[in-house]
């Protein structure tokens, strides 16, 4: 068998420099392909707005928190205004975080393999779809501040503590689905303060028990808010999904606290304080920063109400359920894999290994021609996450004969549950397969820390499954349809680019004609510097420069009563003299038939572009 240089095994330079730029390589090859038009209309439209002085929530609806659009403004002030300005900056945050992920899997297998699994995580992350959403950059500092807290398990500073806790703040920043993996995080924080407690105290008799009881209580608590989180789609794939695996940590950390003395309740308190104060203390630094300017102009109600009451409307308009507990069943494969390979281990032939790589080569093949392989794929991976969870928080219950070789083990692997746990709660309400991918890499991290639990295994078998999913990411997912992922695959169409200067994408050549034709046919009738496009098409307004005369992005933010007298009033206010209705949303409903029959009085000429309709006076 080949082996590597001796200077490959041991330098973890080599290998990360190597998968560095294979990654900047490939993404780059997929930063300006394809789009979903809402998607980057949103986030540009929303910049736009704040480089003109707006601010979020207060002036318009922002959809997420709002520090994103200042990030993107200023993205517009260097590098120009264009979509593909934005995903420049999401590509050089993704070139920081590979070497993140590469520090994490490195602290449980060799540099080689390591760069291996940060291949795994990237071609299941950001070249799916390139668009620079928020929740790519939650994923990004979510990983960043499990790297800081990686580092604080080694050196025991408390200024990664801090680190991780700045990461966390800026992650509640972009979106509010950041507390997730705050939430992730004290969890682990509890658990590592009663490690420690448990470790130093002197005595075997259950003392403490004002402190076990608010540590109780605390996490029955946690457990309700995650039902009350997925109250409106509470059906036994969600609880699967999104419940269960915060409830299993939660009841491991109530066991834990019941079963294994620490010491007094005076000490517990000031064990956890000290882990948890610097951590929000660093939390807390860019969240007082960011609201400093709305502090200014009186508007933290505005920016409260937008953030955690306005957004709830998306959970009754913007749904996808789960797949079916039965898809679970896909896991099935995966498990005898699993035994196998712990089975022949030290007696997988070469025989083996190519009569294994020949079935999953051919399965490989098949998922580009029968929808079922290419969904029991998905299935399995989907799956994967409560099973892992379920079968750490077993491992965790007591200390192992590993636990002793690399002590540091329990807490990361610990670290890793918690965050993924909570974390994969970015998939709801809208369980889409691309919400997966935004959780992907946390799942492929918390694989490999509980590999490290397992008895040997013949190494060939995980290298061929990882080789096979790193291939199937890069032929079936990274040059399919997004909204065919997951269900079948379907090859990326034709491309064509935005020609307008505020483009700067290729995307399917149906689009590129459409939305050129309707910006070219706005701009000629748009005067004064305003338009409305209605429903759900904040990138008419962007693509054409032309600005919004109302606060909203997407229709069914609006408050009904009187609604069409609003945007009457207020075309007619900015002399808005052409108009863009689009007949197909995605989540509004359609234009009332009166307010339609009053835009058609005011606005006589019209053009029908694909799913647009142009009108102008």
């Amino acid at each position: 068998m080949t082996r590597w240089p001796r200077a490959w095994a041991t330098d973890w330079r080599v290998p990360l420099l190597g998968v560095l730029v294979l990654s900047a390589v490939y993404v780059a090859w997929h930063l300006g392909r394809g789009w979903v038009a809402h998607d980057e209309g949103t986030l540009a439209l929303s910049a736009d707005r704040v480089m003109q002085g707006e601010l979020p929530h207060r002036d318009f609806d922002e959809l997420y928190t709002g520090g994103l659009s200042y990030l993107n403004a200023l993205a517009f002030r260097v590098l120009g205004t264009r979509l593909m300005s934005l995903r420049l900056v999401l590509f050089a945050a993704f070139l920081a975080w590979i070497p993140a992920v590469f520090y994490l899997t490195s602290r449980f297998v060799r540099p080689v393999a390591a760069a291996g699994l940060t291949l795994l995580c990237v071609a299941w992350s950001v070249p799916n779809y390139t668009a620079p959403l928020p929740s790519w950059y939650n994923l990004f500092l979510t990983v960043f501040a499990v790297a800081a807290l990686f580092r604080w398990l080694e050196d025991r500073r408390i200024r990664w503590l801090v680190v991780a806790g700045v990461a966390s703040g800026l992650s509640l920043l972009v979106k509010v689905i950041g507390l997730y993996a705050v939430a992730g995080v004290l969890l682990f924080l509890v658990f590592e303060a009663h490690e420690q407690s448990s470790a130093s105290s002197s005595t075997s008799e259950h003392r403490g028990a004002v402190y076990r009881v608010f540590v109780t209580a605390a996490l029955l608590s946690f457990v309700a808010a995650l039902l009350a989180v997925v109250r409106q789609q509470l059906f036994a794939a969600e609880l699967i999904q999104f419940v269960v695996p915060g409830a299993l940590i939660a009841a491991l950390l109530i066991r834990s606290e019941w079963t294994q003395p620490a010491g007094a309740s005076a000490q517990r308190f000031a064990a956890l304080a000290k882990l948890i104060a610097p951590y929000l203390a660093g939390f807390a630094l860019p969240v007082v920063v960011f609201l400093i300017p709305f502090a200014r102009e009186h508007a933290l109600g505005d920016l409260f109400n937008g953030v955690f009451v306005l957004s709830a409307k998306r959970f009754g308009v913007a749904g996808y359920r789960m797949l079916s507990p039965w898809s679970m069943l896909a896991l099935i494969p995966l498990a005898v894999l699993a035994a196998t390979a712990r089975r022949m281990s030290g007696r997988f032939t070469r025989m083996h290994v190519l009569a294994l790589a020949a079935c999953l080569a051919m399965y490989l093949v098949g998922t580009a021609h029968v929808a079922l392989m290419y969904r029991l794929v998905w299935y399995a991976v989907r799956a994967l996450l409560p099973a892992l969870v379920l079968i750490g928080v077993v491992v965790l219950a007591r200390t192992r004969p590993v636990d002793a070789e690399r002590p540091l083990l329990r807490g990361q692997t610990m670290l890793l549950l918690a965050t993924a746990a909570l974390f994969t709660l970015v998939q709801f309400p809208f369980s889409a397969p691309i919400y997966f991918c935004y959780v992907a890499p946390l799942v492929v991290l918390v694989a490999v820390a509980l590999s490290r639990h397992a008895p040997p295994v013949a190494k060939a078998i995980p290298v061929l499954a990882g080789a096979f999913l790193v291939a199937f990411a890069v032929l079936r997912m990274n040059t399919s349809l997004l909204f065919g992922m997951g269900v079948l695959y379907q090859p990326y169409p034709p491309t064509a680019p935005l020609v307008m200067p505020r483009g700067g994408l290729q995307v399917p050549d149906y689009d590129a004609v459409m939305y050129n034709l309707t910006v070219g046919v706005l701009q000629r009738h748009a005067r004064g510097g305003y338009t409305w496009a209605s429903p759900d098409c904040p990138e008419i307004y962007f693509l054409a420069g032309l600005r919004n005369p109302t606060r909203s992005l997407f229709d069914f933010f609006d408050d009904p009563a009187g609604r069409s007298a609003r945007i009457l009033t207020a075309l007619e206010r900015k002399g808005v003299t052409a108009v863009v209705l689009n007949r197909a949303p995605q989540f509004s409903p359609q234009i009332s038939d009166e307010l339609i029959a009053e835009l058609e009085r005011r606005y006589p000429f019209g053009a029908n572009l694909g799913k647009f309709q142009v009108r102008w006076q």
